[in-house]
């Protein structure tokens, strides 16, 4: 979720907000010298001139974006939660600064009202996930698929959800704790920033010594057990949905299981596809 959109001259220090949803608290004459300081920091310590693109400060993410390029000192600044995908701010940057391109002032800022509410569109801009549409014996249909390959030995499910892209986990459809190892939520973010935003992952590694010991304390043999995470968008391109699992699986069952997730994506995005809005960038 985007808390705090601003424009700065990442050289000099000026800067101006362009919105806020005043969940943050802070002085715009301190903030702006502080990320300045920080990018030329980041500079002088890698002897890069790419400088600073992204800080974490406790569960607040700062991410810079360049709409004229990485030479040019104007930078768009977000103030997000943690998880909030790098590109889908790009996306968002990239229309806001076409809005107010010729409005962009560090001494007046004063857009015309229909611009600015435009840009504030884009910037509260998010699709909720429609949970009241999903009926109970749906989602008992999809965990039986799963049931069933568990039953078999096939696969354990840490975690099973819909992932929004910048609302973390909006819906989730199993969860068994005592297997959980890793923040999937964390995880999913990270994994979308490694990759594109519009591929599909499915990623596989071998078990850590702990991941071991979890499997052996719920009476579940490592032998064979792989950790996998699958990633895969509900719907289409202009959803901002998810389905992520996190699991335990025998490396001879992949295709088995892959097939399954991608059956489950199919129901979901059949289930909601009609009530997803049009982004508006």
């Amino acid at each position: 979720m985007i808390h705090l959109i601003a424009f700065m001259d990442i050289e000099s220090g000026l800067g101006r907000k362009i919105y806020s949803d005043e969940t943050l608290m802070m002085s715009e004459e301190l903030v702006w010298p502080m990320i300045c300081a920080l990018n030329n920091f980041v500079i002088e310590c890698t002897k890069s001139e790419r400088g600073l693109i992204n800080a974490a400060l406790e569960d607040i993410k700062i991410y810079l974006y360049s709409p004229l390029g990485e030479a040019n000192p104007l930078r768009f600044v977000f103030f997000t939660d943690l998880f909030d995908n790098n590109e889908y701010l790009e996306m968002r940057g990239q229309t806001i600064f076409e809005s107010l391109s010729q409005y962009i002032s560090y001494e007046v800022f004063e857009p015309p009202t229909e611009v600015m509410e435009q840009v504030l569109k884009i910037a509260k801009y998010t699709q909720e996930f429609p949970v009241n549409k999903i009926e109970s014996f749906f989602i008992e249909r999809l965990r039986i698929k799963l049931d069933n390959l568990k039953a078999e030995g096939k696969i354990h499910v840490a975690d099973l959800f819909v992932g929004d892209i910048d609302q973390g986990k909006v819906f989730s459809l199993i969860s068994d704790e005592e297997l959980h190892e890793k923040n999937s939520v964390i995880l999913f973010s990270e994994l979308l920033t490694a990759f594109s935003i519009d591929s599909e992952i499915f990623v596989k590694s071998s078990l850590t010594k702990r991941e071991r010991e979890k499997l052996e304390k719920q009476e579940i043999s490592p032998e064979r057990m792989e950790e996998g995470w699958f990633l895969k968008q509900l719907v289409g391109k202009e959803s901002d949905f998810w389905l992520v699992g996190y699991f335990f699986f025998q490396a001879e069952s992949e295709i088995e299981i892959e097939d399954t997730l991608n059956w489950i994506t199919v129901q979901l995005s059949e289930e909601i596809k009609d009530t997803l809005t049009k982004r508006p960038f």
